[in-house]
């Protein structure tokens, strides 16, 4: 799917344009903070060039301040594909990213609100427009909800990009019959809120503004505008903390209905009552009374009544007003593009009850009315209603082409870490000038941390940045993850296919596995097979090794309906020890629900992580514990016994995941014998 594009940024060359005459060299000035604003003055749309330094007005909380130095910018690309080049690594590109010469764009594609049609009409003048905006220093990338911000990469090179949106044009989500393959919680809500825990097991169904649905297809919506805010806020503030200069996001978005608090759906919990019931399944069908996965459904109960009682609060419409205001702060522009065109009805012709038509009416206005709203209020343009979306997106170009970058010393000289607001006129009548408009000021108190400080003396443990390397290599864009290593005469491999595709037919009716472990220097072992199982998504392979010496090339094939995905790895042997490499398997949170393997070390809240190292002799002392990615250790606790699997011993560490919020963890083992001690960490990731 569309994930391949998120690994890849691009971009293209540009000449840009000073007029020496109008800088001026910046002069030292004590305590004073040299503030950097770039201003877009334009008239009837268009930049206004040839203003000088005397020209502007900049006033800092109300107060005037002296212009030291104005630089015009203005972006043509030029150059080949071919010349373009992207940072040559994560410092050099956070450097060029914070750098106010450097424009940066982001392009969200809002998968979840934006249908089939929607994702084929933006395919070719989206990639035109990225070529035509992005300039020689300028930078960009691509992210859908399912991306963290802190994995964003920028770069130049858009070769990557434009073939990805042309081969999977179908990123987009909204309309679809089932639900995101990327968020198993959407399949819970419907196996909880089908149908109600009563005697025949009657239709879970609510008034959605007078349009009768059942439950879990309401609450699936509101999810989906939940982890859509979510993830532009979060956006928003990882931009803000790396750079001052504007931000340019292209949100490609058909909007949001905006939901507010209904304390109706909270009241709907009431039916499960204090006490859960006994429930099992049948025939694909919830049944009363039945003990079958009693322990696993509850489970599972307990999740959706929180998240049920989460979204029936939510207050979506004043999260949209206070993301202007965040992006404000941060110097973030959002220019959202309608890729719908001109519409008359917002919900689909197949639905079944449609709302009325008044209702329906509503519906498309918040939408449209949240992506001006949007626009409006962070100084971008909305291209909604219009046909024309290759016009609409030059637009965008001509605004953006060409800026303004102003130089002054605050006046204000104190260091209290204070937001300053700012506010740039021109002298010369008639003109729209759009800028920066505020800045955090410096503090000379300790500056807070996204993590929890290290207590005094506390040092992360050894291998934590290998750890966490892993998974930065991870793909988002495989179809196939594979991971494992060599131990003595056998290679133990995961293979799992990726969660966008496990969900869909034909991989979802089962697949055959296929691996081919090729030494280094060597000829190809003869290949070793298994089966995915219906619903299933890894398997675990063992693979003769005897006589490879230190790296073997693997390449996983999986297979079904004629389909066929495939992903290389290089695995190497490990070093003996007292425990072999970890094997990291995923499962329900009830204890008895089956473990599957796992290559994809993202998993979801829903789930539990059991992580197995195979011992090659007794243990006298283990112990493990949960750190953050910043090696601290947190305050919840880690399982930690002994297990034997077809003569095998293994010491095994299990974690339930609902306690986490979304982010990066390191499961520590601690294992020992006599005066023999080792440490091994297995990083993992936990999603929304």
């Amino acid at each position: 799917m569309l994930a391949v594009v998120l690994a890849i940024a691009g971009g293209l060359v540009a000449a840009r344009q000073q007029n020496p005459q109008q800088q001026r060299p910046p002069v030292f000035r004590g305590e004073s903070v040299l503030v950097t604003v770039d201003a877009y003055p334009q008239r009837d749309g268009r930049i206004v060039e040839g203003l000088k330094a005397e020209d502007f007005q900049v006033f800092e909380d109300g107060k005037p301040q002296a212009v030291e130095n104005l630089e015009f910018v203005r972006v043509e690309p030029v150059l080949s594909e071919s010349e373009r080049r992207d940072p040559g690594s994560v410092g050099e590109m956070l450097v060029q990213v914070a750098d106010p010469h450097n424009r940066v764009f982001v392009v969200f594609l809002d998968q979840l609100h934006t249908t089939l049609d929607g994702s084929h009409a933006t395919r070719r003048p989206l990639v035109d427009s990225l070529n035509r905006i992005i300039g020689e220093r300028d930078l960009f990338g691509v992210m859908t909800q399912n991306t963290d911000p802190r994995a964003l990469t920028f770069g130049r090179r858009l070769i990557s990009v434009e073939e990805q949106l042309t081969k999977y044009w179908t990123w987009a989500e909204r309309d679809r019959v089932g639900w995101d393959p990327t968020d198993p919680f959407e399949a819970m809500l419907k196996r909880c809120y089908e149908f109600k825990p009563l005697p025949g097991l009657p239709p879970w169904l609510i008034s959605d503004n007078g349009q009768e649905r059942y439950l879990y297809e309401l609450l699936i919506d509101r999810r989906r505008e939940d982890r859509t805010l979510t993830a532009l806020e979060r956006l928003v503030d990882r931009l803000g903390g790396m750079r001052e200069a504007r931000t340019v996001t292209l949100l490609v978005t058909q909007g949001w209905r905006l939901f507010r608090e209904d304390r109706r759906i909270a009241d709907e919990s009431r039916h499960y009552g204090a006490q859960l019931p006994q429930v099992g399944s049948s025939g694909g069908r919830l049944t009363l009374g039945d003990q079958s996965r009693n322990a696993e459904f509850n489970a599972d109960i307990k999740a959706c009544q929180a998240e049920l009682v989460k979204l029936a609060t939510l207050d979506d419409d004043r999260r949209l007003r206070e993301l202007t205001d965040r992006a404000n702060r941060a110097n973030v522009s959002f220019y959202p593009v309608n890729p719908a065109g001109l519409t008359m009805f917002d919900t689909p012709i197949s639905q079944s009850k449609p709302p009325s038509l008044e209702e329906d009416g509503n519906r498309l206005r918040n939408r449209l009315n949240g992506m001006m709203t949007l626009a409006g209020a962070t100084d971008g343009i909305a291209i909604v209603n219009t046909n024309d979306i290759a016009a609409g997106m030059k637009r965008i170009i001509d605004d953006v082409s060409a800026y303004y970058l102003l130089g002054y010393y605050s006046t204000n000289t104190t260091h209290d870490g204070r937001y300053r607001r700012i506010e740039v006129k021109t002298k010369t009548p008639g003109l729209n000038v759009r800028a920066r408009r505020g800045y955090y000021a410096p503090s000379n108190k300790p500056t807070r941390e996204v993590f929890t400080p290290a207590p005094a003396g506390s040092e992360p443990p050894k291998g934590l940045e290998l750890a966490l390397g892993e998974l930065s290599r991870l793909r988002t864009s495989a179809d196939v993850f594979v991971r494992g290593a060599m131990t003595g005469d056998r290679a133990q491999l995961a293979v799992e296919l990726a969660s966008s595709r496990a969900g869909i037919s034909p991989w979802s009716n089962g697949a055959d596995v296929q691996v081919i472990v090729t030494p280094e220097g060597g000829a190809a072992a003869a290949p070793v097979s298994a089966h995915l199982e219906a619903g299933t998504r890894g398997t675990l392979l063992t693979v003769p090794v005897a006589g490879v010496a230190a790296a073997a090339r693997v390449v996983a094939k999986i297979s079904a309906g004629g389909e066929t995905v495939e992903e290389t790895i290089e695995i190497k042997r490990s070093t003996p020890g007292l425990l072999g490499e970890a094997i990291v398997y995923r499962g329900r949170p009830a204890a008895t629900s089956p473990l599957r393997p796992v290559a994809d070390l993202h998993l979801r809240r829903t789930e539990r992580i059991h992580v197995e190292w195979p011992m090659t002799g007794d243990l006298d002392q283990r112990s493990a514990r949960l750190l953050s990615r910043n090696g601290q250790p947190l305050a919840i606790p880690v399982g930690v016994t002994e297990r034997e699997t077809q003569g095998r011993k293994a010491v095994a560490a299990d974690l339930n995941l609902a306690p986490l919020s979304a982010g990066e963890y390191v499961i520590e083992l601690t294992a020992g014998r006599g005066a023999e001690t080792v440490v091994r960490l297995v990083a993992f990731k936990v999603l929304q």
